[in-house]
């Protein structure tokens, strides 16, 4: 099920990325090196693709009051390219990105929200409340690979 679907827009995912990719902006140049941008009134970052982009993403965590960290489900690795959509409680778009690396952080007003991840058209939602305490979740998302599509025999094939 789409990411939209659940979240009860009426776009397809790939039109609202779209839409929403242009209401993107920087908020601010940081020291760390990673691009601090915001969507809606919502500050976020994303990376950690290597271990630059790691410590540079840990180096500004505190000043995001929820953390997620994507992970591939069966081999336990960083997972980048996940899609992070979050809603209002009233079911309104307030974030709707591509994470680029296994890290995503944002500062959300305090409220409750529904915050879906997704990869591969899989996706997992959580409703979640943001208070006084950070949120620190992390997502073990299914990861199709190429040798989940072949089918091994043990026999030899017929001849053509």
């Amino acid at each position: 099920m789409q990411v939209s679907k659940i979240l009860g827009l009426a776009l397809p995912s790939l039109a609202i990325a779209i839409v929403m990719a242009g209401c993107a902006t920087r908020a601010a140049p940081n020291d760390a090196g990673v691009q601090i941008m915001e969507q809606h009134g919502v500050t976020y970052a994303s990376g950690g693709s290597d271990e630059a982009g790691m410590q540079s993403m840990l180096a500004i965590a505190a000043r995001f009051n929820v953390r997620l960290w994507m992970v591939d489900a069966r081999r336990g690795k960083p997972l980048g390219g996940a899609t992070v959509v979050v809603a209002s409680q009233e079911g309104r778009s307030v974030l709707h990105m591509t994470a680029s690396g296994p890290l995503f952080y944002m500062r959300l007003r305090p409220g409750a929200y529904r915050l879906a991840v997704g990869y591969q058209g899989r996706d997992q939602i959580r409703e979640i409340v943001v208070a006084r305490e950070s949120l620190e979740m992390t997502f073990r998302l299914p990861v199709n690979t190429l040798e989940d599509d072949w089918l091994l025999c043990n026999t030899p094939c017929p001849p053509p």
